[in-house]
């Protein structure tokens, strides 16, 4: 009688760790994601990143020299976005990496290891979280735009909650 409580005690504290290995052992994850941006498989720091204190993430334009029409379009699209963020703007920064002639947003260097015409999700550190590919189309170009936006509303309400 004593030890039926001792080995209901026992089953059920081994009950958790065997549905766990088997959810491990049989690679089961979850097939969905919140996310609307590509999350990048290497980590990519861009340098001498200086961050203002009140920026949390920073929406950041891929320029190199060699982009010319792709980025000036998406150049006057991102001015559009930024503007759909409304009271949020104060917490987010538009930066330029590589050149863009007539540009009012930050310019930094270049980064070899950035697609040219994409938009990139900066945190405050400088660590390039979430890609954004460029799209020819106005509707597809719109789409992303709008992923972008959601995925930026979710990231910055979750720093407001911690």
């Amino acid at each position: 009688m004593k030890s039926r409580p001792l080995m209901l005690f026992v089953a059920c504290s081994l009950l958790p760790f065997l549905l766990a290995y088997a959810a491990v052992m049989s690679n089961w994850q979850p097939s969905d994601t919140t996310n609307k941006g590509e999350l990048l498989s290497q980590e990519i720091v861009i340098p001498n990143w200086q961050a203002n204190t009140n920026i949390l993430w920073t929406i950041a334009l891929a320029a190199p020299d060699s982009c010319a029409e792709v980025c000036h379009l998406q150049h006057s699209r991102l001015n559009n976005m930024y503007q759909a963020l409304g009271k949020k703007q104060t917490k987010v920064d538009l930066v330029v990496l590589g050149s863009v002639e007539n540009s009012e947003f930050s310019l930094m260097p270049e980064v070899s290891a950035l697609k040219a015409g994409w938009l990139y999700l900066v945190d405050h550190h400088g660590l390039v979280v979430l890609a954004y590919p460029y799209e020819e189309s106005d509707e597809a170009s719109r789409l992303t735009h709008k992923g972008l936006l959601k995925d930026l509303k979710k990231l910055l309400n979750y720093a407001r909650s911690s």
